[in-house]
């Protein structure tokens, strides 16, 4: 579990420090190509949840993460599953939740958000862990679920 721990810091100190660099170094609106017509580092503050849906509703987006946040803690606590990639999942998960919500929007009333791809809504390093996390549970439980775990952790050459 101490794994999980330290997954969850390295992520709360990357997304913090990117969106320290971003709002010191940028100006909020400012663009900047990285791949010209793909991907901009693009300075905006988000006071809503992810793609800034719910915004301005602060109290209820805080209580309703904090709450989804804490359950996700508790969830990680009672599972006793020892496996790097569940703990990785629920590392980034809860990291990424964390950094955004229980640091971020109380602290400063929103979410710094800085990389955007394409069409596709800015976000930030906390987000991408966010989404990478549960991608990672929804595999390990659907293997789960399948006996994907036995036949790959019990596979004799």
């Amino acid at each position: 579990m101490i794994f999980q721990w330290i997954v969850v810091l390295i992520v709360i100190s990357a997304d913090q420090f990117t969106k320290y660099l971003v709002s010191t170094r940028m100006v909020l609106w400012e663009s900047i190509p990285v791949v010209k017509g793909l991907v901009n580092l693009f300075y905006v503050r988000n006071t809503g949840v992810g793609f800034s849906l719910l915004a301005f509703k602060n109290d209820f987006v805080e209580y309703l993460t904090l709450a989804i946040i804490g359950g996700i803690i508790i969830f990680s606590f009672l599972w006793k599953e020892k496996s790097l990639f569940f703990r990785l999942s629920v590392g980034l998960l809860i990291g990424g939740s964390l950094s955004n919500n229980a640091i971020s929007r109380p602290i400063f009333g929103y979410v710094v958000d800085f990389i955007q791809i394409g069409w596709w809504p800015v976000f930030n390093v906390a987000d991408s862990c966010v989404v990478a996390g549960a991608i990672g549970l929804g595999i390990y439980f659907l293997r789960r679920s399948y006996g994907g775990k036995s036949q790959i952790n019990h596979h004799q050459s």
